[in-house]
């Protein structure tokens, strides 16, 4: 026959009080944190499922954030772009007024002079920047696209790409466009003798009166600018499968959200009523153990 002796007793009323407040502490922490899952011993299965989870949406961060990059060089190219279209509509109307033998010398004159202002500022956009890097200089690390003083392209022709999706094939996308696609001869061009451009060319023949130089120069014109509109078609084509990419890769991160929320995550109103439970039956067994463990005179004598 086994004795039970009080020593046993207490040590088995002591072993249930102690697993009874174990519970009970571990579903205060649920609640206050919010999560089921506070350490990996609360459920290795489920640990790993969130770990996996956790890196995918580190991962579609990441993607993110390379996606609202490319947005960025592709809209600041799509910008300069647009500002150079309309300003080679107005080099045009100028080529053709000047092309009218009713203007003089000083109308043509001033003429030369707006094209040389517009010729100009169309330089500018063409070494436009974001985050200190020309935009359209390709990969040259350069500080400007095209020379400021003779127009003469100093980038290559790459492109800038980024990782927009895990897919190892098509993941990747260019978000630049190489500044001599884009403005071809309008600034410089190797095949003229002294090298000057398209623009430079028609200020050139407005001055000097050049009817057959003008009808030339409105020809290059007019290549140059399809040129820069059909590098801005590309540019917003690009820009399209971007925002297409990330608006499935945000649907893909929520989904991966509510994955993690649904492993992590507690059941709020299931997690409050176990509280509520254990708490009553925590109270029920100490009132119990008060009961049963009841002092012996050793105990007084100690």
């Amino acid at each position: 026959m086994t004795r039970v002796t009080p020593t046993t007793l207490s040590s088995g009323v002591m072993a249930g009080l102690q697993s009874s407040l174990a519970r009970l502490q571990q579903t205060q922490e649920q609640l206050a944190s919010g999560r089921r899952l506070n350490r990996p011993s609360d459920s290795p299965v489920d640990t790993v499922a969130a770990m996996q989870l956790r890196a995918e949406q580190k991962q579609s961060e990441q993607l993110e954030r390379n996606i609202d990059d490319g947005l960025t060089w592709l809209d600041t190219a799509d910008q300069a772009l647009s500002q150079t279209s309309t300003a080679l509509n107005r080099v045009r109307q100028l080529a053709l007024a000047g092309a009218n033998a009713t203007n003089g010398p000083a109308e043509r004159e001033a003429m030369a002079a707006e094209v040389d202002q517009l010729r100009a500022g169309i330089l500018a956009v063409a070494n436009t920047q974001y985050l200190g890097r020309p935009v359209f200089a390709g990969t040259q690390d350069v500080a400007a696209a095209f020379d400021p003083a003779t127009g003469a392209y100093a980038g290559n022709s790459a492109t800038v790409n980024r990782t927009v999706s895990s897919d190892q094939a098509t993941g990747r996308l260019a978000v630049s466009v190489p500044g001599d696609q884009a403005f071809t001869t309008l600034l410089s061009d190797a095949a003229d003798p002294a090298g000057a451009g398209v623009l430079a060319r028609i200020s050139a023949a407005l001055r000097s009166g050049d009817a057959a130089g003008l009808q030339a120069g409105l020809a290059d014109l007019d290549s140059a600018s399809d040129a820069v509109r059909s590098t801005q078609s590309v540019v917003g084509a690009r820009t399209n499968r971007l925002l297409a990419v990330q608006a499935s890769g945000a649907q893909r991160s929520d989904a991966v959200t509510t994955q993690l929320a649904s492993v992590e995550g507690i059941d709020l109103a299931k997690t409050i009523t176990d509280l509520s439970l254990q708490q009553t039956a925590y109270q029920a067994a100490l009132g119990a153990a008060a009961k049963i463990v009841q002092p012996s005179l050793m105990d007084f004598l100690r």
